[in-house]
């Protein structure tokens, strides 16, 4: 799987919509004096968040045992307008203040996203106590409230709130996040109409094309680019081209942010420009955006790419990343590329390894599954790879993928480790079943149907729907009496009595009358003496008599 951190996707464990931010310092611009306060208009009921970036869930399942569903129960981000400001209060930390017990209470009604109440009551203690150790921030976090009501009313009575903070409170700890704060402010009353907000924004965003290394104003800059993008594609693709075009260390995250953007526009230039930075520019999360955010683009030109980019390169990392983003693409030649590049041995192992993770899963239930992934084992060399092949052929949990891995384990041409898999995935039965197709994604990653757990899937049904272990006690009995490594039947041995039921009985009574080897027929013996079976119980006596 993804190593990098930067990659930002989490596996393994249900992790939809929990948001993320990164708080670079922020200037501190100077906003107009504010002017005669407004009455607020009745708060409208709080709509979704503002953002117009809801985190992003590009979602799709993991082949077997525990690595089944990574994007679905993972989240990769989109790395745009990283917020910068600070979205939750922080705990009370003076008791004795006269405006504590009403601070606890704004705090409250904020964390509850009861945000009418909360503007409210942060407004009352720079009202009502404007020596409080909590006044000066007070008013950010009144505009930080009102700016998640939204409508232009709230927005410019939170553009007052800040005004007011930066001149009375200039060295309070929340000036930086206000900064960033009115900026978002600034580009949600742009994109409302406000002629002279959008003039601001546009010459913000050329600055972040132009000016040099940006600091302080980062955010502002990257905001500026987020509202250009929505308000007027047609003028923000070419500073997005200068954005990318820039190589100083310090514009690293501007280029970050325009890749998303790039491929939000998803314009026949998209392609190319993405393309460009995942070969050419020298930061590496920059790259893997790209690769990532080329699926989006919907052209031949960007599969074309994405398919050069996984085929060829010396650069392992950002192969697999564009791998991943063709298992995103609805594009059939997408899909091919991936099984091709999982039978043809040129292909590094490791890389022929995530193909496998992401194809395996895209192949409707009921067609040539099995078949293909017994022509992929067949044509792997290494261990890895095999393991990933055997662990999608255990998770089929059908008669015949049952005697595949019968074969394998009676294969000696194979290694040890591989056999001793193939017999423990016999005996447990097969990875997780009931496996349904489903459409995941977004208007934004695109959707992509794939294999996902049934839903309603627990531990006690996926258990139910395993093959019984009257079913897999013959296929263990027939692996115990062929091969001839000892450990091999020493662990069929051991998996015959983990079957339920007592399944293996039969087999294991014989192994303690008949078996030559001392050391097997000694454990037949212990298995036997820990089951309450009448057979066992009576062959127990028997040896005793003799």
């Amino acid at each position: 799987m993804f190593r990098t951190a930067r990659l930002r996707m989490l596996v393994g464990a249900v992790a939809l919509g929990v948001p993320f931010t990164v708080a670079p310092l922020m200037a501190q611009p100077t906003p107009p004096a504010p002017p005669a306060r407004r009455s607020p208009v009745a708060p409208p009921a709080p709509p979704a968040p503002v953002s117009p970036l809801s985190p992003l869930a590009a979602m799709a399942p993991l082949a077997a045992e525990g690595r089944a569903m990574a994007m679905e129960l993972g989240a990769f981000r989109a790395p745009l307008v990283a917020r910068g400001y600070r979205t939750e209060a922080p705990a009370p930390w003076a008791e004795q203040d006269p405006a504590d017990s009403l601070y606890r209470d704004a705090r409250k009604a904020l964390s509850s996203n009861a945000y009418p109440r909360a503007a409210e009551l942060f407004k009352q203690i720079r009202q009502k106590y404007p020596k409080s150790s909590y006044a000066s921030d007070a008013p950010y976090w009144e505009a930080f409230a009102l700016q998640r009501l939204g409508g232009e009313d709230n927005l410019r009575l939170a553009q007052d709130a800040l005004g007011l903070q930066q001149r009375d409170y200039p060295r309070a700890a929340t000036r930086g996040d206000a900064a960033a704060l009115n900026a978002r402010i600034e580009g949600m009353l742009a994109r409302r109409g406000d002629e002279q907000m959008a003039a601001t924004i546009t010459s913000r965003a050329r600055r972040a094309a132009d000016d040099g290394c940006p600091r302080a104003e980062e955010d502002e800059r990257i905001e500026a680019l987020n509202s250009l993008s929505q308000m007027a594609p047609e003028q923000a693709m070419p500073i997005l081209k200068k954005v990318l075009a820039r190589r100083e260390p310090c514009t690293q995250a501007l280029r970050r942010t325009a890749v998303w953007m790039v491929a939000r526009q998803k314009q026949p230039e998209a392609a190319s420009l993405l393309v460009t930075a995942a070969k050419t520019d020298p930061d590496r999360e920059v790259r893997e955006q790209a690769v990532f955010w080329l699926a989006n683009v919907p052209t031949d030109d960007a599969v074309d790419m994405l398919i050069g980019l996984a085929k060829e390169g010396d650069d392992l990392e950002l192969r697999k990343r564009a791998v991943y983003a063709l298992s995103r693409s609805t594009s059939d030649r997408a899909q091919n590329t991936l099984r091709d590049m999982t039978l043809d041995s040129r292909v590094p192992e490791e890389l022929r390894g995530e193909a496998l993770m992401w194809y395996v899963n895209r192949i409707p239930q009921g067609s040539d599954r099995l078949a293909y992934l017994k022509n992929a084992y067949a044509k792997g060399q290494g261990v890895a790879f095999r393991q990933s092949v055997m662990r999608s052929v255990a998770s089929i949990r059908t008669e015949d993928a049952r005697e595949t891995l019968v074969n394998i384990a009676l294969d000696s041409r194979d290694s040890l480790e591989l056999r001793r898999s193939a017999i423990a995935h016999l005996s447990k039965g097969g990875g997780l079943a009931s496996m349904v197709p489903r459409t995941v994604g977004n208007s934004v990653t695109g959707s992509v149907t794939v294999n996902m757990p049934a839903p309603g899937l627990n531990a006690a049904a996926d258990a139910a729907s395993r093959p019984t272990g009257a079913m897999i006690a013959p296929m263990l009995a027939q692996i115990y009496d062929r091969v001839e490594e000892l450990s091999l039947r020493r662990q069929a041995l051991a998996s015959l009595v983990s079957l339920r039921d007592n399944a293996g009985i039969d087999k294991i009574l014989d192994v303690a009358k008949n078996e030559k080897n001392p050391e097997l027929r000694r454990t037949a013996v212990s298995y036997l003496s820990r089951t309450k079976d009448p057979r066992a119980i009576a062959l127990l006596q028997e040896i005793i008599n003799k």
